[in-house]
């Protein structure tokens, strides 16, 4: 219920929890595409995708056939001599930076230019040599080259042999055409690697020793048994089953008792001397050699120790510190490796035992290191005869509950197909890489997710339900209430520069138009309406346009830059005598797009930043807006974004700071104020106030207590429920 009130509002609603909106509006059943319908429309053939994809691969089948010669050609020619000319300055000072002849420089800037004439979809860029690019090769060409010549000084270009040329030359050639394998196929080189992994395991199966192979599968099915009974009956065992330790000294026994290493030629453990080695020092020449793969040890082990200190410190309350735990497993690792050892990290599995058991404190650790002591200086020798594929069995059930994630996966996929992806690329990455470029190229990979979510948002129409101050989807309710000639778009993400262009379209898809074409559209009637007034055809008088001629030839010629940048101005009508209304019928064949949208609400609640790049582009899609008579409001800002705003310069005499409201329902209640003191001037007979007292039941609702009846000149709205 709308009526006036003065300059405020009151909304009397029952108080909604999310469980309790849900129940009383009941959300609509929306079908969402799941995996196999996308599959199937990729997967799909017709007449018109088959065309589509073949212009998708070759763009030049697309707008050759369209292209103007009289009108564009003359334009063409005297652009390609003006950036020919510079490509060739360009392509032999590059070639320098590259570290290879200057000569070679052109053919960088000519053959990339054939290539993207058929298959490029810009019209204006021009692709040869980039600075930067070519600094990056040329530090590849220096490194591998030189030592492929056994360190030849680069610098002494004069007295390079030609061979030593020719093989700069293959170094360039070879990272320019690898840089474009990956561009267009990084999958490629996953799959190849994947293929070279499974070959690898597959040449080595005719080699397997049958013993060893049944005695793994024997000590994993016993395990995993062992492991399933622990977990269920948790609470009634007093402590799990040891059943490595069972295992481990009865397949340690029957190894030794029939002497499997001579009669089946099993590896085993073999010779254990007792007690401790000396300590040796470290080689510096082999730090040289490592420092890299040592960084990746180290991070990753930091990594997976923190990881599960986490999970133990959230689980029983207790805080933990991270630069502590660095330290300590840095001084443990430079310990074992003083004592022949090698480095480790802290294993989830074992922690797991740990705290089964009942062990609270490090001191259950300490007293394992004295299990570890005894067998090194006692009884090692025990274990002498035991296979090393029991080790390994045993090792593979310890890794039982990470091996049933995989029956997780299809839940993981319901719940959040993102994570899904991740855990499944992290093994990917894992196997193929191995752990620590794996775990490096897992982290990129779900950085890129989070760089994919936030480029690509689910923005949405909102509208309002239960004719309240509450707006939601407009594709989830049925009984929604969208006020006439208003839109509210939002955006749940950052804008920054990487999806300000798709916030652009889906805003265009949202309001129905392009405003820029709309724009130019009216400013291009404007123009032909003054040139017809011009040469008599059409008189303009405070009542309208009185045309003088029935028809007129309409030519849409081509227009150039300066003509764009006209046509993206503002609309000037200061020369005539009345305000022309773009949706009624214009004289003759001007035929302009009507639009009933007046206004537009962007919400920006959940909008945490906006980059400087961005920031451009969202003031030109607000001109492009205000420019057609569209008023543009944003909600849901802190007052931090605005600042930032401010300091950027951000706003002007078109985009102000007053387009900004606290929530969606003061922007509507704006709009329907301004919209009713502007058809309330248009009737001015009519103009008066209805001013009401109202007071607050106790069960939530609204009663009028007084009314008072006064004339204003600026009537305003409540909304009453």
């Amino acid at each position: 219920m709308i009526e006036p009130i003065g300059n405020q509002y009151v909304v009397a609603r029952p108080v909604y929890s999310a469980n309790a909106f849900g129940e009383e509006y009941k959300k609509r059943q929306r079908h969402h595409k799941t995996v196999l319908d996308h599959l199937k429309v990729c997967c799909s053939c017709s007449t018109q995708k088959a065309k589509k994809i073949a212009l998708s691969l070759f763009p030049v089948a697309s707008w050759l056939p369209a292209y103007k010669l009289k009108d564009w050609l003359l334009s063409d020619i005297v652009s390609g001599i003006s950036t020919g000319l510079v490509a060739v300055l360009q392509g032999l000072a590059f070639a320098l930076l590259v570290n290879i002849p200057p000569g070679y420089g052109l053919y960088a800037a000519f053959f990339p230019v054939l290539t993207y004439f058929f298959l490029g979809t810009s019209r204006h860029i021009s692709v040869g040599p980039f600075p930067v690019l070519s600094m990056m090769v040329g530090a590849v060409v220096t490194r591998v080259a030189s030592n492929a010549a056994n360190g030849t000084d680069l610098s002494q270009s004069s007295d390079e042999s030609e061979e030593f040329v020719q093989q700069k030359l293959l170094v360039a050639t070879s990272v320019t055409v690898l840089s474009g394998i990956i561009q267009v196929r990084t999958v490629l080189i996953i799959a190849v690697t994947l293929c070279q992994s499974f070959k690898s395991v597959f040449t080595q199966i005719n080699k397997t020793n049958i013993a060893d192979l049944v005695t793994s599968l024997i000590i994993l099915l016993v395990v995993f048994v062992f492991k399933e009974i622990n977990q269920r009956y948790k609470n009634k065992l007093p402590v799990p089953i040891p059943i490595e330790l069972i295992m481990t000294v009865i397949a340690a026994g029957v190894s030794y008792g029939f002497d499997f290493k001579h009669r089946f030629g099993v590896d085993v453990v073999g010779n254990m001397s007792l007690g401790f080695k000396p300590p040796i020092a470290p080689d510096v020449q082999i730090f040289q050699e490592t420092v890299g793969d040592c960084f990746g040890i180290a991070i990753v082990g930091f990594a997976v120790a923190f990881s599960v200190a986490s999970v133990y410190s959230l689980k029983y309350d207790y805080p933990i510190d991270g630069n502590q735990e660095l330290i300590a497993l840095g001084v443990s690792n430079i310990f074992t490796g003083s004592f022949k050892g090698f480095a480790g990290s802290t294993a989830l599995s074992r922690s797991g035992v740990q705290e089964s058991t009942g062990g609270k404190t490090q001191v259950a650790g300490l007293l394992s290191a004295v299990i570890v002591l005894i067998v090194i200086v006692a009884i090692g020798f025990l274990l002498q005869p035991l296979q090393k594929s029991v080790l390994a069995a045993l090792a593979l059930g310890n890794l039982k509950g990470m091996l049933m994630q995989f029956a997780e996966i299809g839940r993981l996929w319901r719940k959040d197909k993102y994570d899904c992806l991740i855990w499944i690329m992290t093994f990917i990455f894992a196997i193929v890489l191995g752990l620590g470029l794996g775990l490096a190229a897992s982290v990129a990979f779900q950085l890129l997710t989070i760089v994919f979510r936030t480029q690509f948002p689910k923005c949405s129409t909102l509208a309002n339900i239960g004719r309240s101050n509450i707006y939601k989807n407009k594709k989830d309710y049925s009984e929604m209430y969208e006020p006439e000639g208003v839109k509210i778009f939002r955006c749940p993400a950052p804008i920054y520069f990487a999806n300000i262009g798709f916030f652009k379209q889906k805003l265009i898809d949202a309001v129905g138009f392009s405003p820029v074409r709309i724009l130019r559209k009216r400013n291009k009637a404007l123009k032909k309406i003054r040139k017809m007034q011009k040469r008599g055809l059409l008189q303009v008088t405070p009542k309208g346009f009185i045309c003088t001629v029935d028809t007129l030839k309409d030519s849409d010629e081509e227009l150039d830059n300066n003509q764009i940048e006209e046509l993206d101005r503002p609309i000037n009508t200061a020369d005539f005598p009345f305000e022309i209304d773009w949706n009624a019928d214009l004289p003759l064949n001007i035929a302009i797009p009507k639009i009933s949208l007046h206004s537009l609400i962007l919400d920006f609640s959940a909008v945490s930043f906006l980059d400087v790049s961005s920031m451009r582009g969202l003031k030109t899609i607000l001109q492009e807006f205000i420019r057609i008579k569209v008023d543009v409001y944003i909600v849901g800002t802190d007052d931090d974004f605005i600042d930032k705003l401010a300091r950027c310069q951000f706003f002007d005499d078109e985009v102000t700071d007053s387009i900004f409201f606290l929530t969606i329902h003061d922007a509507v209640l704006h709009i329907l104020m301004k919209k009713d003191y502007s058809a309330s001037k248009l009737n001015s007979t009519q103009e008066k106030e209805m001013k009401f007292d109202f007071t607050i039941n106790t069960n939530g609702g609204i009663r009028n207590r007084e009314c008072q009846v006064s004339f204003f000149s600026k009537p305003n709205l409540i909304l009453i429920f």
